[in-house]
């Protein structure tokens, strides 16, 4: 049997992970979030390296998952906001256009030393947000200032046009992506430990 370890102690990704049976436990990544890549792809990537990698050896499991996720519009990465106002510019730039969510996906097998690094890229289509409908968002979404400022599964879900792509990669977590790097390296649903 294989066990897995999330390097992150996000409760929202590892909640996503177990309800599709890929049962793990959490450990904190150590290492600082900076990268000197530009390319958003490799970015994203290099930091989920940096995460799987640092807890590598102090994880007791076979398997190391390492996740960076990014959202980019008007290819500008969109931090996560500092303040409220900052929370409403991120939401008035991504109104009628289209952001790319990107999430670096880092899978390390300690038994074989087969490290994968690869990404999933959504597109996300917003519809012409009302000045009314930025307010009513700025002062009643509980958890804004996370990620980019919209929290796609909560009241922003008012505001999409359409999605191109995986919905739990917009979470943080492309399950899709990583079942399909641990079926590569020959793991299964059945073999991970529950």
């Amino acid at each position: 049997m294989k066990t897995i370890t999330l390097a992150s102690t996000s409760k929202f990704k590892s909640e996503i992970l177990n309800r599709v049976g890929l049962k793990h436990t959490c450990m904190s990544s150590t290492c600082e979030e900076i990268s000197s890549e530009k390319d958003p792809n490799n970015y994203v990537v290099e930091l989920a390296y940096n995460k799987a990698k640092s807890i590598k050896d102090r994880a007791n499991t076979n398997i190391i998952i390492g996740l960076d996720t990014i959202v980019l519009t008007n290819n500008k990465i969109i931090e996560k906001p500092s303040s409220l106002a900052e929370a409403r510019k991120n939401l008035l730039e991504s109104k009628n256009n289209t952001s790319r969510v990107i999430t670096g996906v880092s899978i390390i097998n300690k038994d074989t030393n087969e490290v994968v690094n690869t990404f999933q890229e959504t597109k996300i289509s917003f519809k012409d947000i009302t000045d009314e409908d930025i307010d009513y968002y700025i002062e009643n979404e509980s958890d804004i200032m996370y990620a980019s400022g919209f929290i796609i599964e909560n009241i922003a879900s008012n505001f999409i046009d359409k999605i191109e792509g995986s919905y739990y990669n917009i979470l943080g977590a492309p399950v899709e992506k990583i079942y399909e790097v641990l079926n590569s390296m020959g793991i299964h649903l059945k073999d991970i430990n529950k």
